[in-house]
């Protein structure tokens, strides 16, 4: 089981403050006045919780920080729920290559940008447009953002199947 989306939220931001902070550290390495000297961290407060026991993270800023995932895509009760909340549009059509990319979060931004199938547009007109690499980062935040969708959306179908029990 991986960390709740806000445990991972926070942490990211935690990690975020501590680079900073090593980051001038090493700049007053450089100056022989400042040499030694320690950045004072920045307390770190969690920037979201759940305003009620089943609501869905909004805030896509945040959900851009989620990198850990446990989600079953293929349990089809897991689909019926993220159907009935608006999470599952974020998967493509089942059996798709994006729905191969959602269901197996170990296929990295590498597999992706590198898979010929997210590289060009449909075809119009007998035409074929090949995306721009800003275009293909840009997919790729996309499936970001919809595997942390899918994690949230399975913490909460975890809690209400275990709330009913």
């Amino acid at each position: 089981m991986v960390a709740l989306i806000e445990d991972q939220i926070h942490r990211f931001l935690i990690e975020q403050e501590e680079e900073r902070c090593r980051a001038l550290e090493a700049e007053y390495k450089k100056n022989g006045e400042t040499k030694g000297k320690k950045v004072k961290r920045k307390t770190i407060r969690k920037p979201w919780a759940r305003p009620n026991k089943y609501a869905l993270c909004q805030e896509i800023d945040l959900l851009f920080m989620v990198d850990e995932y446990d989600y079953e895509l293929f349990d089809k009760t897991f689909q019926r729920y993220c159907s009935a909340r608006g999470i599952l549009h974020v998967t493509g059509e089942p059996g798709s290559r994006k729905w191969e990319y959602m269901a197996d979060y170990t296929k990295t931004k590498s597999d992706y940008l590198a898979d010929p199938c997210f590289q060009f547009a449909q075809e119009f007109d007998g035409k074929r447009y090949r995306y721009t690499s800003e275009d293909m980062e840009t997919s790729w935040k996309i499936v970001r953002l919809g595997r942390a969708k899918l994690q949230d959306g399975w913490e909460l179908y975890l809690r209400e199947s275990s709330d009913q029990k």
